[in-house]
């Protein structure tokens, strides 16, 4: 039990917003996660936390920023990939509160229950079993993420590996390539990625509004009312 949540904790803290304190500690929490690098001290997890020690702080912080505050295949808010901003997502984070605080948990007013982190630190303080049972109801939203990363060429996506293979996903391009039934295209990337400046003003783009007919600057072609006049007697009339 002690070993998986300090793992879980370890990883929670990797993929938070990097802070001093946890900077400073980088080579400590690289120590509780050895076990989970498939070629141990020598592989690519080691490798991603020796280079953000070695990284300057304020340039770690805005490559963090830039890889999941920009576009939603990297974003760290788990319903946000299974919701968007439909009802259905509240809900969901409701029920996930609601969870939380079952295990005598209190989120800070800043955070998100589906927040990635939060909820690494809440599958921490669970027994091991229910612990990777919660996991593994993340498992292809994590997959998700970690192919995103993939593709981005991210320094995270080794975090987000060991996250997958404490859910009991050792390859999760089989998951994903499972999810759509072998095809593997079919989980691949729109044409425009979502961090790209074209792929956030995609994501963003609303449907113009028109307002009495008027053309949007989208529309070259103003859309035509008939105006009726209606004399004053006829008015009159129809009045009474």
């Amino acid at each position: 039990m002690e070993t998986l949540s300090r793992q879980l904790r370890a990883l929670s803290l990797l993929l938070d917003y990097p802070r001093e304190a946890v900077h400073a500690a980088l080579r400590e929490i690289g120590a509780v996660l050895a076990p989970l690098d498939p070629a141990r001290s020598t592989g690519p997890l080691a490798d991603c936390i020796t280079a953000m020690a070695d990284c300057d702080l304020m340039d770690l912080q805005a490559e963090y920023v830039d890889t999941f505050d920009r576009g939603s295949s990297t974003s760290l808010n788990l319903f946000e990939r299974v919701h968007g901003d439909s009802r259905d997502r509240g809900q969901a984070m409701v029920d996930l509160l609601a969870q939380y605080r079952q295990a005598g948990l209190e989120l800070q007013a800043r955070q998100l229950p589906d927040y990635l982190p939060v909820y690494l630190e809440y599958c921490s303080v669970l027994d091991p079993s229910a612990a990777r049972e919660a996991l593994e109801e993340v498992a292809l939203l994590v997959a998700h993420l970690v192919a995103a990363l993939d593709r981005r060429g991210s320094r995270w996506l080794p975090v987000a590996e060991a996250v997958c293979r404490l859910a009991g996903v050792d390859d999760w391009r089989a998951l994903l390539a499972a999810e759509t039934g072998g095809d593997v295209a079919a989980a691949s990337p729109p044409a425009e990625a979502d961090w790209t400046p074209a792929g956030l003003d995609a994501a963003w783009a609303e449907a113009p509004v028109e307002f009495l007919g008027a053309c949007s600057p989208q529309s070259s072609r103003p859309s035509v009312q008939t105006v009726k006049f209606v004399g004053r007697g006829a008015a009159a009339a129809a009045r009474s």
